[in-house]
């Protein structure tokens, strides 16, 4: 992977974690001890969430309002306990930016319901006004978006609840940024529906939040995973030569954007 990928820099500022004399450097591992405690301290957190999750349940329903109630979960971001020999968030790779998004609609997703399809943080919303019978939500223009009272970048997904197969999105996007203002680089990847993690890492522009999509900084390149043979994204096969086409054609749609990716889906 290129080294602007790898990034472990928040669990070490921890005073128990900085006495083990972790740096969160490329190829350097957590001790074994210390390892098992934060990932029991990490699964102990987790559990204490659901029970709460539990309660507010609970008393939705001694409230009487279970039947009229849409409930949404979902977290913010994922995280690494030792993945990659890294920890906690900070990079493009998909142990990071996959989250939980759980969706109850009394009356729709009944008896419960799974679907495989590619959704993203931004269709929340939009799903919601649409699952309340509010007036839709319009998509934000391409350009100054900040000048529309109210848009969104998402698609509602409320669809894949009357058919969780339905034909969705092909890719879903996020990124992440490296360099601060000085040598801004961004990171920007795209999960596609054939099971593949493309990432590129471009120039940046930090001070009006945009990029060419050029590649000149020292610290630019690729990453590719097949999620098929390789779920945990061990092996980038960006710079091997049977993948150039590959890695061509992704490079293209990530640039062409979550629009390009909207304007294919059934309406």
């Amino acid at each position: 992977m290129p080294e602007i990928a790898y990034a472990s820099y928040e669990l070490q500022n921890f005073p128990d974690v900085e006495a083990t004399g972790f740096k969160g450097q490329i190829n350097e591992t957590l001790v074994d001890w210390k390892a098992k405690e934060e990932v029991r301290a990490y699964q102990a957190g987790v559990s204490y969430t659901d029970y709460n999750i539990g309660v507010v349940l609970d008393e939705l329903k001694a409230l009487g309002h279970w039947n009229d109630t849409i409930i949404v979960f979902w977290g913010d971001h994922g995280y690494k306990l030792g993945h990659h020999g890294a920890w906690c968030k900070h990079t493009n790779f998909q142990t990071d930016t996959n989250t939980p998004l759980m969706i109850r609609i009394p009356g729709l997703t009944d008896g419960g319901m799974k679907s495989n399809a590619l959704v993203e943080h931004v269709d929340i919303m939009a799903t919601l006004v649409e699952a309340a019978g509010l007036e839709k939500v319009q998509t934000c223009p391409e350009n100054k978006p900040w000048t529309v009272r109210r848009c969104t970048e998402g698609q509602s997904f409320l669809k894949l609840f009357e058919n969780p197969n339905a034909a969705w999105k092909n890719a879903s996007y996020s990124q992440y940024p490296r360099g601060g203002t000085r040598n801004p680089y961004m990171g920007y990847s795209m999960t596609t529906d054939k099971n593949l993690r493309f990432t590129a890492w471009v120039d940046f522009d930090g001070h009006t939040n945009t990029t060419t999509f050029s590649m000149h900084g020292s610290k630019c390149g690729f990453e590719l995973y097949d999620h098929k043979t390789d779920p945990a994204e061990n092996v980038n096969l960006a710079y091997r030569s049977e993948h150039k086409q590959t890695v061509d054609k992704l490079f293209a749609q990530l640039k062409a954007g979550w629009r390009a990716t909207a304007g294919g889906l059934p309406t």
